[in-house]
């Protein structure tokens, strides 16, 4: 059970992609293989409960690759992803994951128009998007230790809040502030307000006693075209975003590659690996219409996990090194902010 363990310390760092980074709205939808948590896992091991905080700040703009500023926007997000994941026979397994957000964005463009000042601060807070999967080894895991393929199918629900509104600042004919409410930027909404559709792939394989390789491919399908969410601030639409229909958000797709190996120490284990992640600008299916953020990020990822009895407990940190987004139709030609790094921390424990 050595190897399902060490596999299991990789996705941990997999679990939260969160993944949502500055304005590139990949929600925090990611998965993780449910049944590779324990060397000792028994048989009659029924229950994995997971607990993940990721928490990010993303103050750095860019115009396609190219960083634009630091001072336009800062976005901070936190997500807090409670996972509750039943093991059954014959290598079946059903996941549930119920994340909460604390969002907020501080900025002068939303308010008073591009490089003003003072910036204000909107806020986003609740539950977001469950998710919930189905996971099957596609090899008999007692006599494929070595290495082993998993496949998943799940649904992401629009349990999340998609159009959260907040207090948006400006300035009447005479100079005078006043406030308006409004849905807050897409960024740091809750939800993206579509019943999606999700396919995983997972596979390890180990080298030795001590190093175990691993990869992952996810795809989330949003067959959603546009959620009906103004994307104004409760402004009037410029002549552009009515010719360009994006004065409403966009329910994109979304998907992500990770490959990396880890490394056993006793009750220590260190990972390292890449992820690349991508919001495409043409959906597989529905409509390409809305506002979006066609973006992608390229990331290397470490962390260190501590093992008890039944018990991980982890820390990772996920480093961007490209940055990517596309200026179109889509998004108004506007830049996108990105972080610099992503933290997770958490624990999972096993019960019975």
């Amino acid at each position: 059970m050595k190897i399902f363990t060490l596999l299991t310390v990789l996705l941990i760092g997999m679990n939260l992609t969160a993944r949502s980074q500055g304005c590139v709205a990949i929600r925090n939808v990611g998965g993780l293989s449910p049944d590779l948590l324990f060397e000792n896992l028994r048989p009659e091991d029924k229950w994995i409960f997971n607990i993940t905080n990721r928490y990010f700040e993303a103050s750095e703009s860019y115009k396609e690759d190219k960083f634009f500023s630091d001072t336009l926007v800062k976005n901070k997000i936190f997500t807090m992803n409670i996972s509750v994941l039943r093991l059954f026979k014959n290598g079946w397994s059903l996941s549930l994951s119920i994340p909460v957000a604390a969002n907020s964005r501080w900025n002068g463009a939303d308010h008073n128009g591009p490089l003003s000042y003072p910036k204000y601060t909107t806020r986003a807070f609740g539950l977001g998007d469950l998710r919930l999967t189905v996971y099957k080894w596609l090899l008999d895991q007692a006599s494929h230790k070595k290495g082993n393929i998993q496949v998943a199918l799940g649904l992401k629900l629009p349990t999340g809040d998609f159009k959260y509104q907040d207090y948006f600042h400006r300035k009447t004919s005479t100079g005078a502030d006043s406030t308006v409410i409004a849905p807050v930027d897409q960024a740091i909404q809750l939800g993206d307000g579509g019943t999606g559709f999700i396919a995983e792939v997972n596979a390890f394989y180990s080298i030795g006693q001590r190093v175990n390789l691993y990869g992952q491919f996810f795809y989330l399908i949003n067959p959603r075209d546009q959620n009906g969410t103004s994307n104004l601030k409760a402004r009037n639409p410029t002549p552009a975003q009515l010719s360009n229909q994006t004065t409403v958000m966009s329910v994109p797709d979304q998907y992500s590659f990770r490959g990396g190996a880890n490394f056993q120490l006793k009750k220590i284990v260190l990972n390292a690996g890449i992820r690349y992640e991508n919001v495409p600008s043409d959906d597989l299916i529905g409509g390409n219409t809305g506002f979006r953020r066609v973006a992608s990020i390229t990331s290397f990822e470490t962390g260190i996990t501590y093992k008890m009895k039944n018990t991980l407990a982890f820390v990772s940190a996920g480093i961007p090194f490209n940055r990517k987004i596309v200026l179109n139709a889509q998004n108004d030609m506007t830049p996108a902010a990105f972080a610099d790094v992503v933290w997770l921390l958490g624990v999972q424990f096993k019960l019975k």
